[in-house]
């Protein structure tokens, strides 16, 4: 697979094709899926297996993930919370591809949600958390990011709502360390 064909059929159409849509001043959360529409899928369908999809979905959030914080520039950016979400499990059931989403929680708030989500944990871990983990640490992304997980029932819908969110670990500086 050539990465220009990529960039043509999957990035150039997608809202990230401009970085500057992850600083557009949110006033809440967001969540910015890596490919928004199913058939841009068959791209990587034709070139890969379902597992291997999922995997290299994975690893390109990665790299946008590094992408946007080396492109913050402000204490306001620095103040964002910047992760890779799960918020439909739909495709993975279907296809058998986890679609992940950039997701940015803006300004100082974003402290807050991130504490409420690993307050609600529960100790034992779901099969969608498993597969989240397990597809990370094919990328050797397991031990960088922190997974949690949030679900609650809709009665509504009469459904469950699952949202994974893998957050990057926080690296302690050395002292001294700029």
């Amino acid at each position: 697979m050539k990465l220009t064909k990529l960039y043509l059929k999957i990035i150039s159409k997608e809202p990230y094709n401009d970085m500057n849509v992850f600083f557009s001043g949110f006033e809440s959360s967001d969540e910015i899926p890596l490919i928004s529409r199913r058939h841009r899928l068959k791209l990587l369908q034709k070139s890969m297996e379902s597992d291997k999809i999922s995997d290299f979905l994975i690893g390109f959030s990665f790299f946008l993930m590094n992408s946007i914080k080396a492109l913050s520039t402000t204490q306001e950016d620095n103040d964002t919370l910047f992760a890779v979400s799960f918020p439909d499990f739909d495709l993975l059931a279907e296809e058998g591809v986890l679609m992940p989403h950039i997701f940015v929680y803006p300004g100082a708030d974003s402290t807050d949600f991130a504490a409420k989500i690993k307050a609600k944990q529960k100790y034992e871990s779901s099969r969608e958390l498993n597969v989240v983990k397990k597809h990370f640490a094919r990328c050797n992304l397991g031990t960088i990011f922190d997974f949690y997980e949030s679900r609650f029932h809709d009665s509504a819908s009469g459904e469950d709502i699952i949202r994974i969110y893998a957050l990057p670990k926080k690296l302690e500086r050395k002292e001294g360390a700029p």
